[in-house]
């Protein structure tokens, strides 16, 4: 079963660990909250399973400097190399330059992961490719990318973003693409019902989300017409606020996303 973790505001960090598979840790907020820092310092310094993103998603341009440290810090067990949205070129030399150059200043049980970015399938299957030959072993699939539209246009754009990483998922797959020995990782969610289509696929080991969460805050629980929308609210927009605004249905949805992939 695909591993989850759930971002989620400070007054959920304990509760998270009963509800996440493994935390996912976001670097700029180590600066921002002591709180946040103490965590992930003591679940890692624990054994605990972390993955650390690079901030693309939030809008956070991190310095390299400032990513190594935090880096050195949490030592995390995977970090996310700085990617570029629907731009494979720039995000293929991020990766290079991550892999044979800055590597080295991180610790040694820390793995690098790349992002797939392409804008068309035919993109998605060379920048997947030129990614394996630089040696990378742990590849993520965004859920936002402009090259899912075409793939699957609807109306609503959630619908489009879900069914395309699927098509792309699957036709790797039949293709003989995807290295199915490799660990690979599905960033953000637009719709949950997805995660029920890979329930066969045992080379995605994990996914991160805050869908639940944000959810519980606009006071609403999955069902029918709620799966298909998505609120723009960031899980950094509510870091601050208390357990009450997330308490009238934050176990049920947790609950109900769970099913989703089991």
């Amino acid at each position: 079963m695909i591993k989850v973790s759930h971002e989620v505001p400070l007054c959920l960090l304990d509760d998270n660990l009963e509800w996440s598979d493994y935390q996912y840790c976001l670097p700029h907020l180590i600066d921002e909250y002591p709180q946040y820092k103490e965590h992930f310092v003591n679940y890692a310094r624990n054994g605990g399973f972390v993955i650390m993103d690079n901030g693309l998603f939030e809008g956070i341009e991190h310095t390299e400097q400032d990513l190594i440290q935090k880096i050195n810090l949490i030592k995390p067990d995977i970090f996310i190399v700085p990617d570029a949205w629907s731009d494979s070129i720039t995000t293929y030399r991020n990766a290079k330059y991550w892999k044979e150059t800055l590597k080295h200043f991180l610790p040694k049980n820390t793995e690098l992961m790349a992002v797939l970015q392409f804008n068309d399938y035919g993109e998605a299957v060379g920048s997947y490719t030129r990614l394996k030959d630089l040696g990378y072993t742990h590849i993520a699939f965004n859920h936002g990318s402009d090259g899912y539209l075409k793939m699957f246009p609807h109306k609503n754009k959630l619908v489009s973003q879900m069914m395309g990483r699927i098509l792309l998922i699957n036709k790797m797959v039949e293709s003989g693409i995807i290295w199915e020995t490799s660990y690979h990782h599905l960033l953000g969610c637009s719709l949950p019902e997805e995660f029920s289509y890979y329930k066969d696929y045992d080379f995605i080991k994990s996914l991160d989300t805050s869908h639940p969460i944000i959810l519980s805050y606009e006071k609403l629980c999955y069902d029918e017409r709620n799966s298909y929308i998505k609120s723009s609210t960031k899980i950094i927009d509510v870091m601050e606020e208390p357990y009450s605004e997330f308490s009238m249905w934050i176990n049920a949805n947790i609950d109900l996303f769970r099913k989703y992939i089991k």
